[in-house]
């Protein structure tokens, strides 16, 4: 019976402190945090962990690290091990095996998708700032390959070409158009061109004669929203979507491919749809379409849909 009435004060005291920090600040809500921690003998983050599931457990223990007056804790994206992050919090909090089974029982569950997702914020991170290199072999190889998937038929007359115009880059050499966005940009456009065959369809609505826009362009525009997105946190919803609610565990760069093929053609229905009067509207519709994403990815629906 008692033991029933404390997880009745301690989540009563759990919902007060979500009104106080939204009220007041965080400060109030760490007040009531403590008094939680004083009563249950449990921290938030135990709490969270057995009180909660899927997604929305998942962006309660963001914000808890978040908030947390700990660095190690508030640097939590650093971590790509499971092993390293749990017990840096489990020194943290001074939570053992003996106070709290169950939580030491869940921890890899818990914690394995956001070292996932750590990871592959890192792996893109690194690609975004990896420059094109037309000495690099495996980035010409990869560009001459995107050309093919998506014009089949027709030869490349040379590697320096108007040609390049037919698929959506601004001159005659794309490597000078990857330069925001890096080799990211290209394995992007390229996994795209490769491996959906809605990359032909989204060339052709590129040819529009009212609504046309240049595909290779808003590809890498669309490439430098996602990275927005993943850096800032809220893509991490999509992923944690699919790790909980999907039944995956892994979460690799293919899947950062995929969340690309989605948002890009999105957008362009998204852009023609809007029936710009001429293609110097095109950021303006960006911009609009991104505050759509946002709304999407902080949604309790965040999973994009998979393109084909």
């Amino acid at each position: 019976m008692f033991g029933w009435l404390l997880r009745l004060v301690v989540s009563c005291l759990d919902v007060l402190r979500e009104v106080l920090a939204s009220v007041l600040g965080e400060s109030a809500g760490k007040i009531v945090d403590w008094l939680s921690w004083k009563i249950s003998g449990t921290h938030k983050i135990q709490r969270i962990s057995s009180s909660y599931k899927g997604l929305d457990k998942m962006r309660r223990i963001e914000k808890c690290l978040g908030n947390s007056q700990h660095k190690e804790l508030q640097n939590f994206r650093e971590y790509t091990s499971v092993s390293e992050l749990s017990a840096t919090i489990l020194k943290v909090k001074n939570i053992s095996a003996a106070k709290d089974p169950e939580f030491i029982a869940r921890i890899d569950t818990t914690f394995h998708p956001m070292c996932e997702i750590n990871k592959l914020t890192k792996e893109a991170t690194t690609l975004k700032r990896t420059k094109y290199d037309v000495e690099n072999e495996e980035h010409e190889m990869t560009l001459l390959s995107l050309w093919n998937s998506l014009q089949p038929d027709r030869e490349l007359e040379s590697r320096v070409s108007e040609m390049w115009g037919d698929i959506g880059f601004q001159g005659n050499d794309p490597a000078t158009d990857f330069r925001g966005m890096g080799v990211l940009g290209l394995q992007n456009l390229h996994y795209l061109a490769k491996n959906k065959k809605t990359g032909a369809k989204l060339l052709a609505a590129s040819n529009h004669p009212q609504y046309g826009f240049s595909l290779a362009i808003t590809s890498i525009n669309l490439t430098a929203i996602l990275m927005q997105m993943l850096e800032s946190g809220l893509l991490r919803s999509h992923f944690y979507f699919k790790c909980c609610h999907g039944g995956s565990r892994s979460v690799t760069l293919n899947d950062l491919h995929e969340a690309h093929c989605s948002i890009l053609g999105d957008f362009v229905k998204f852009y023609q749809d809007r029936k710009p009067a001429t293609i110097m509207e095109f950021n303006t519709h960006k911009a609009a379409y991104t505050e759509v994403l946002k709304e999407k990815l902080s949604s309790d629906s965040p999973l994009l849909e998979t393109v084909q």
